[in-house]
C-alpha cells in the first residue's frame, strides 16, 4: 500500500486498555490512518454494522465480549462485510490464543510490545492482502456474470477454479483439449474460450468430427478441394481450415477420427500447413485450435485407436469440465436461468423450484450433465402452466447419488486408495478446524486411528 493512501484508510480499535489505546491512536493517526477506539466487543460489532471500515484492530483479553468470541461474531453475523480484515493484539502470554484466532480467520496478530515500525509494517501488509483479495473476489464476480451470459454458471468451488482455469489459457495461441462427460459443455467452454481469446470478431468454426468418420470426407471438409479432385467433384471448395482465417476452429468429438485423419490432423498442428485434396498449393492455418472428446484418449491410445503422438501433441494444455454431480452448487443458478429462458421462448408463466424439488434435484445422478438438467427443465416448463415446481413432476430416469458418492468421485485415470483416504482425513481436519478429536468423529474412527492417519500423511492437528 503506498504511502499517499493511509488517509483513506479507516481503522476501528477494539482495545479496554485506554492508555494502550490512546498510544496506539496517536501511532496510527500519525501514519494516516483514520482511526475510530471501541472499549468493549459488543461497542466494536455495533460500529462495524452501522459502518464500513478498512481494518479492525482488537485485543484479544477483554471483559464482556472478548476478541476471539468478537471475531467468531464477525464471521457469522450477515450485517457485517465477512472480508473484514481482523489483527488482533495479544500480549506474550497469549500468543497460543492468537495462534487460534488465526485458525478462527483473523489475518494476523500483533504483540503489543511489538516495535511501532514493526505493527505499521504488518497492518500496512495486512491492508495489501485484503486488496488484493478483494480485487480477486470482484474479478471472480465479473468472470461469474460473463459466464451467465454465456450459458456457463460458476457459484460452486469446482467450477470457479475451472472458469479461472480457462481464463488464464484463452488469450494462449495453444491448442486446447477439452475433455468432459456428454453433455457436460465442452462446446460451451469452447466458445467461451472463443470469446475471451481476443479472437471473438473473428470466424467460429465448429467441425462435428463424429460426422466425419471416412478419410477423404475429413480431408474434403477441413482442408477442401480442387476441381477434379475425386469424381462428383466439379467445382473448387474451401475447406473449414482456410474458411476459418483468424478465428477459432472447434473440434468436437476428435476421439471419432480415423487413425489416417488422425495422421493429417496431427501433420497440420505440427506444421500450420495444409493443402486442398488434390491440390499443390500450400495453405497456412492461421485459426486457433479448439479439441473435444467424451473419451478417456489415453485408454485409447493403448487400445489402438488413437495415435500416441497426436494424443501428446493436443495434450499440452487439457482441461476437464467437470461433471454436473461433482458442482451441485450450481444447479439452482442454472435452473432459474434456463427457466426464465424458456419461459420466454414458449411465453409460458415464469416458475420457481420448490425446496423438496431442489433436494432431488441436488441428489440426482445427472448422467446427461446439463444437457439433461435442461432437458428436463423444459418439460417442467411445457407441460405445467404456473405455480411452484414439486418434486413429483421432475422426470429424473437415472439413480440418485448417496453424500458419499457425491464427495468422491473417481477420475477417469483412476486414483490410490491411499490418496483418497489422505483427502478425507484432510478435509474432516479442516472441517473441525484441526482438532483431531472432532475430526475423527467426522470419519466415524477413533481418535488414536486418526492420530495415526495424519501422522502418516504428515497432517498437523492438535
Amino acid at each position: 500500500m503506498s504511502k499517499g493512501a493511509p488517509h483513506q484508510i479507516e481503522v476501528l480499535l477494539v482495545e479496554d486498555d485506554e492508555r494502550f489505546a490512546n498510544r496506539m491512536v496517536r501511532n496510527l493517526e500519525s501514519e494516516g490512518f483514520q482511526v475510530r477506539w471501541a472499549s468493549r466487543g459488543d461497542e466494536a460489532l455495533d460500529r462495524v454494522k452501522a459502518s464500513s471500515f478498512n481494518l479492525m484492530l482488537a485485543d484479544i483479553k477483554m471483559p464482556g465480549m472478548n476478541g476471539l468470541e468478537l471475531l467468531e461474531a464477525i464471521k457469522r453475523n450477515p450485517g457485517v462485510d465477512p472480508e473484514l480484515p481482523v489483527v488482533m493484539l495479544t500480549s506474550i502470554d497469549a500468543v497460543e490464543t492468537a495462534v487460534e484466532s488465526m485458525q478462527l480467520g483473523a489475518a494476523d496478530y500483533i504483540q503489543k510490545d511489538a516495535a511501532r515500525g514493526e505493527i505499521i509494517q504488518r497492518i500496512r501488509r495486512v491492508l495489501e492482502d485484503a486488496r488484493v483479495r478483494r480485487e480477486y473476489s470482484e474479478l471472480r464476480a465479473q468472470l461469474s456474470a460473463q459466464s451467465e451470459e454465456t450459458g456457463m454458471v460458476a457459484k460452486s468451488p469446482v467450477m470457479s477454479a475451472f472458469l479461472s482455469e480457462v481464463q488464464e489459457l484463452a488469450p494462449s495461441p495453444a491448442a486446447i483439449l477439452i475433455q468432459g462427460e456428454t453433455g457436460a459443455g465442452k462446446e460451451v467452454v469452447a466458445r467461451e474460450i472463443h470469446r475471451l481469446s481476443g479472437r471473438d470478431q473473428e470466424q467460429w468454426v465448429p467441425i462435428n468430427c463424429a460426422a466425419l468418420p471416412e478419410d477423404d470426407k475429413f480431408q474434403s471438409e477441413v482442408f477442401g478441394h480442387e476441381r477434379g479432385a475425386f469424381t462428383g467433384a466439379t467445382e473448387r471448395k474451401r475447406g473449414q481450415f482456410e474458411r476459418a482465417g483468424e478465428g477459432t476452429l472447434f473440434l468436437d468429438e476428435v476421439g471419432e477420427l480415423s487413425l489416417d485423419s488422425q495422421s493429417k490432423l496431427l501433420r497440420v498442428l505440427e506444421t500450420g500447413e495444409f493443402t486442398r485434396m488434390g491440390g499443390s498449393q500450400t495453405l497456412q492455418l492461421r485459426a486457433r485450435v479448439l479439441l473435444a472428446t467424451n473419451k478417456d484418449l489415453r485408454r485409447e491410445v493403448e487400445e489402438g485407436r488413437f495415435r500416441q503422438d497426436l494424443f501428446f501433441r493436443i495434450s499440452v494444455a487439457p482441461i476437464t469440465v467437470p461433471p454436473l454431480r461433482r458442482r451441485v452448487e450450481d444447479i439452482q443458478p442454472l435452473c432459474e436461468i434456463m427457466l426464465r429462458d424458456f419461459a420466454s421462448r414458449y411465453g409460458k408463466t415464469q416458475r420457481h423450484i420448490g425446496p423438496e424439488a431442489f433436494t432431488r434435484l441436488k441428489a440426482y445422478s445427472w448422467p446427461g450433465n446439463v444437457r439433461e438438467l435442461r432437458n428436463v427443465i423444459e418439460g417442467v416448463l411445457i407441460r405445467a402452466k404456473s405455480g411452484e415446481v414439486s418434486a413429483n413432476e421432475l422426470r429424473l430416469e437415472g439413480p440418485s447419488l448417496s453424500p458419499i458418492d457425491r464427495l468422491v468421485h473417481l477420475p477417469a485415470e483412476g486414483a490410490s486408495l491411499e490418496e483418497i483416504e489422505k483427502s478425507a482425513v484432510e478435509q474432516a481436519l479442516k472441517l473441525a478446524n484441526q482438532n483431531q478429536s472432532a475430526a475423527a468423529r467426522l470419519l466415524q474412527i477413533s481418535p488414536d486411528r486418526l492420530a495415526s492417519r495424519a501422522k502418516k500423511f504428515g497432517l498437523k492437528g492438535n
